[in-house]
């Protein structure tokens, strides 16, 4: 209840509000099991039958002044509820986006999506359930407590012998119902990542014709949360029942020992039924109160799991601003595990790139280079040594200031669902459509842009995948042109492209390389012998660095490398015809 009230603290006058309305709800109920006993006594059975015409009037009045006050307070809580969702899924948010990326690699999107979706939605019945339950319910159990504790203070409390029974059932049901609760958003989490999963992969699903494997995959996932629900209403129902049958125990107290009271005329059939009336309504809300408890212990179930995410430490930015890059980048004795890996991928990494240079990377799959550039924006930092630019350790500069140097065209292009536009102008949005046109022209994009159905306000689909993936890198590229950053990081921008789309999206490259440090993780021969310096990886080491004449002469394997090149090159040049 401490969690939600600092979750609800923005909300609350909404929430002072409804705790008023509560009040005078229990009050108006409190009322009506007041009265019973004026009206049977001295209305029906002292025979005032010209009173009788007010009684159901009263009532009208009472029940309809009571719902009223009900009706404030629900509304003012429902408000103050999705006031809190709005709030918690932008917080959420919020953090999501300033993770460091490593968790992004740990954690799958299923996952993450559920505790967005599921999990807060769940939290949205906090506010009701908690306060409104709570403070209504025990509002309006006190008030019929003490009306049946005046009219009859033996016969209230021997109904009142079953509640620490109920307060007892309910809290050892109820931390098994937290325990359940939290396996069953596991396991939505686990569905969501699934049906996640079969969207982003498709097509390769299909083209390998595993429909039925994937949906077996889905079925035992489903199957495995379908359990955790069915145990977990067994538990809620399990308690509804003991409730209502200690409850029913209750009221059967009183029937015997209050119905011999009025046969022996210690008290009045006025005084009996305004006591069985206030127990009768009394035991409702403790009934609804039992099971809020059990409600609380999912909620918190899912502000645990909330809690997690939101309490994962955020990047970490320097306080050291930086606006430009004007001598070099230098790696000294840089080395770099992922995390939770003990084998390093890079190992003592020496490196000095110049301001305007354009550096290659090469190296075998697995050597290391994007992660070795992917240091660079801070994606992840150094195990051990560090990087600097232009004499500043990358940890003490301002992140953003120090992302807003560079930008990066990769073999695998996010486009975002909005127009093509809003994506080209991603890292500038004020930019004006004329300047997003002559970026894109710049990027050998524009042509194909004109002949989309609305242009340049033609919206793309998730990830842009009704483009080609030419078009796509060439959107990329326009994208990074239009940033305008002194640095420029190709990860194997066109390694994934057909030959007519490698070269067009080459040709932007290179007009777009020109004026910048250019650090470009590559495979091909232009791009490696125009480099004013190649480096060499091998297992996570620099083993040669320099010019292309110099390396192919001295070491054996960018030679070998660069055999690898040229001959994928003429292979993709060459499309032999079979009959």
């Amino acid at each position: 209840m401490r969690r939600i009230w600092q979750l609800a603290r923005p909300y609350w006058w909404l929430v002072s509000l409804a705790i008023v309305f509560s009040f005078v709800a229990s009050s108006l109920q409190g009322a009506i099991a007041w009265l019973v006993k004026p009206a049977m006594d001295k209305v029906l059975l002292a025979r005032n039958y010209q009173y009788l015409a007010l009684l159901p009037v009263g009532v009208i009045a009472l029940i309809f002044l009571r719902s009223g006050a009900a009706f404030v307070q629900s509304y003012c809580m429902r408000v103050a509820s999705l006031r809190l969702v709005r709030d918690v899924r932008n917080l959420l948010y919020h953090h999501l986006i300033r993770l460091p990326v490593g968790y992004f690699q740990k954690e799958t999107s299923g996952r993450i999506v559920s505790r967005l979706v599921t999990d807060v939605s769940l939290i949205e019945t906090s506010l009701g359930t908690i306060f409104q339950t709570t403070m209504i319910e025990g509002a309006t159990v006190i008030t019929l407590a003490a009306v049946a504790l005046w009219r009859r203070w033996d016969l209230a409390l021997l109904s009142f012998i079953v509640l620490p029974l109920v307060g007892y059932m309910a809290r050892r049901l109820g931390v098994r119902i937290h325990r359940r609760r939290h396996r069953a958003q596991e396991k939505i989490a686990d569905v969501t990542h699934r049906i996640s999963e079969a969207i982003q992969g498709l097509k390769v699903i299909k083209v390998f014709g595993q429909e039925s494997q994937r949906e077996r995959i889905f079925s035992q996932e489903n199957k495995r949360f379908y359990r955790e629900m069915v145990r977990l209403t067994r538990l809620k129902e399990g308690t509804r029942i003991l409730a209502d049958g200690l409850t029913g125990l209750g009221v059967a107290l009183v029937l015997w020992y209050g119905g011999s009271l009025v046969v022996r005329g210690v008290i009045t059939s006025g005084d009996f039924f305004s006591i069985l009336t206030a127990l009768f309504m009394v035991f409702t809300p403790v009934k609804r109160l039992a099971r809020s408890y059990t409600n609380i212990q999912e909620i918190r179930a899912a502000i645990d799991r909330v809690d997690q995410l939101l309490y994962l430490p955020e990047e970490k930015s320097g306080q050291h601003p930086i606006d430009s890059f004007r001598r070099e980048i230098r790696f000294e004795k840089v080395s770099f595990a992922y995390p939770g890996s003990s084998e390093p991928v890079l190992k003592e990494v020496d490196l000095v790139i110049g301001q305007g240079e354009v550096v290659a990377i090469v190296g075998p799959s697995g050597a290391g280079k994007s992660t070795l550039v992917d240091l660079i924006p801070r994606f992840f930092d150094p195990t051990s040594g560090r990087i600097l630019i232009d004499g500043l350790d990358l940890r003490e500069l301002d992140l953003r200031d120090l992302r807003n140097l560079m930008a990066i065209v990769s073999q695998d292009v996010i486009l975002f669902n909005d127009t093509v536009a809003e994506n080209i102008a991603f890292g500038r949005p004020e930019a004006s459509l004329e300047e997003i046109i002559e970026a894109a022209k710049m990027a050998y994009a524009h042509e194909f842009i004109e002949n989309l159905p609305q242009g340049y306000q033609t919206l793309l689909g998730e990830r842009g995948l009704n483009l080609s993936g030419g078009q796509r890198q060439r959107i990329a590229i326009a994208r990074a042109i239009l940033k305008n950053p002194p640095i420029l990081i190709l990860d194997e921008a066109t390694s994934a492209l057909d030959a007519v789309s490698e070269r067009l999206v080459q040709k932007a490259l290179e007009k777009m390389m020109i004026g910048r440090t250019t650090i470009v993780v590559a495979h091909r021969l232009s791009t490696i012998k125009g480099a004013d310096k190649i480096v060499v990886l091998d297992q996570g080491q620099i083993i040669a660095q320099g010019r292309h004449e110099e390396l192919f002469q001295k070491n054996p394997t960018y030679r070998q490398l660069y055999s690898t090149f040229l001959n994928e090159e003429e292979r993709s040049q060459v499309i032999p015809l079979k009959r």
